[in-house]
């Protein structure tokens, strides 16, 4: 139930709608998450959930200047990510400076689209089960 007066009913709390729906339906496991920026639907996963979190960001589909709401979740997605995979190296160094995150956790992807297939090592997205300290 909505509570009165607030705006989840109008197009204003979408996303925030959609990170919390994510969060309460995600089960434990040990699969990575592979869950693109665009519209910060994974900005509210809890702690343990984060540290599987690849986060794909397609400039396209991302403002790094915008404000608000959905500007609010995009960044707060990317800095709690495990890794974060961008097309080419301008968009990483762009993002790094912006958002003031660190660069070793920005992987270069040219194939946004598949990102397990176009890593050449295999080490762009954690396997199952493989944890990072």
């Amino acid at each position: 139930m909505q509570p009165a007066g607030s705006d989840l009913g109008t197009g204003g709390g979408s996303g925030l709608r959609r990170a919390l729906r994510l969060r309460l339906t995600l089960g434990r496991g040990d699969a990575p998450l592979v869950i693109p920026v665009a519209r910060g639907t994974a900005a509210l996963l809890r702690r343990r959930d984060c540290r599987r979190l690849a986060s794909v960001l397609d400039p396209r589909r991302v403002d790094l200047e915008s404000t608000g709401r959905r500007g609010w979740l995009e960044r707060r997605q990317t800095r709690r990510s495990a890794l974060l995979l961008v097309p080419d190296r301008t968009t990483a160094m762009d993002l790094a400076a912006r958002w003031h995150i660190e660069l070793a956790r920005v992987h270069l992807v040219p194939d946004l689209a598949n990102p397990r297939a176009s890593s050449s090592t295999g080490s762009a997205v954690p396997a199952a089960g493989g944890r990072r300290r």
